[in-house]
């Protein structure tokens, strides 16, 4: 334990200071803060020293704490200034640095008067260009994802709430502005089944869909106008579906298919055309298997083999197999 008065702790933090060891100075002004806690030097010489060290939101304590300890402090209010300036506090660091200006005595400082141009400049800036956030979204079968293009946000700064058909998300921006998302959603999701996540760059927001359905839009009037049809009225014998027409006389159209195929059903070819509707029909009836040995036997032979057989033709290449009493010869040969 050293044996070091307060005075002398705070001479030796200065000295390393000067010497740029900050981190020293940290300790050793910590050191001395135990002992003495109600000088407001000791709080104003820390937060200089935790400036350096980019511990901007330690540095405004101590200078507020300064402040509080004596409001005629022009550095304090100068230390407070320059941290809020990083946190991208400006309102706050320009009332801080008109403070350390009014407390300067007859002959302000120079660096005060530039911190100030520099905020005014920045919340000039703040004013023509608002914070525009985006926002992007994608959805797999089970869940809708919103992705929210907001960098360093504090995780317990947001909150996101979830209902059957709305998502709303409020944040605390770093520079201390509030931002708010709200959607209405096309379909409806299941709150409970909802979640979110803070990142360094973004906000992830994962949405469980009620329906495994595709979403044409994020949102949108919410789709639940769409009715089941009653069993009853799903029936065509009872109510066949009318399709839209300027004709006055309404149509059965599931009659006029029905009797199509009924047609075709009655109709019997003769010859090649009962021939190729036989193949027709083995293709259209059959199974994957008895497709690829018809497309691969009818490719390969160069259409004089077809079987369905693929067990068969799926060994090797299917040779071709002229009429009786025709010579096959490729194009090239004489």
């Amino acid at each position: 334990m050293s044996c070091d008065t307060p005075s002398e702790l705070v001479s030796k933090a200065n000295a390393a200071f000067v010497n740029e060891n900050y981190e020293e100075a940290v300790e050793l002004y910590n050191e001395a803060i135990k002992i003495v806690d109600d000088l407001p030097e000791y709080y104003t010489n820390r937060a200089h020293a935790l400036l350096k060290l980019d511990r901007f939101a330690e540095s405004k304590s101590d200078a507020q704490k300064a402040t509080e300890l004596d409001p005629s402090d022009s550095k304090a209010h100068l230390r407070k200034g320059i941290a809020c300036f990083h946190l991208q506090q400006f309102e706050e660091a320009l009332e801080a640095f008109q403070e350390s200006y009014k407390h300067g005595g007859k002959h302000p400082s120079d660096g005060v008067r530039q911190w100030i141009t520099w905020t005014e400049e920045k919340l000039a800036k703040c004013k023509k260009i608002p914070f525009v956030i985006k926002h992007d979204w994608y959805q797999t079968e089970s869940h809708v994802c919103v992705t929210v293009l907001a960098k360093n946000l504090n995780p317990e700064a947001v909150k996101v709430d979830f209902a059957a058909s709305t998502m709303t998300m409020k944040a605390k921006l770093p520079d201390e502005t509030d931002y708010e998302l709200n959607l209405n959603l096309s379909y409806p999701i299941v709150p409970d089944q909802s979640s979110f996540s803070v990142m360094k760059t973004k906000v992830e927001i994962k949405m469980k869909k009620c329906d495994g359905i595709r979403w044409g839009s994020l949102e949108g009037q919410l789709q639940d106008n769409v009715k089941q049809i009653p069993v009853a009225a799903a029936s065509p014998s009872e109510q066949p579906p009318v399709y839209p027409s300027s004709s006055a006389k309404k149509i059965n159209w599931d009659k006029i298919e029905s009797d199509i195929k009924k047609e075709e059903e009655e109709e019997k070819p003769e010859g090649e055309a009962a021939l190729n509707h036989l193949f027709q029909k083995i293709y259209g009836e059959g199974s994957d298997e008895i497709r690829r040995a018809m497309n691969k036997s009818f490719q390969e032979s160069g259409g004089t083999v077809l079987s369905t057989n693929w067990n068969e033709v799926a060994k090797e290449k299917v040779t071709v197999k002229p009429p009786d009493g025709v010579e096959f010869k490729k194009w090239d040969e004489k």
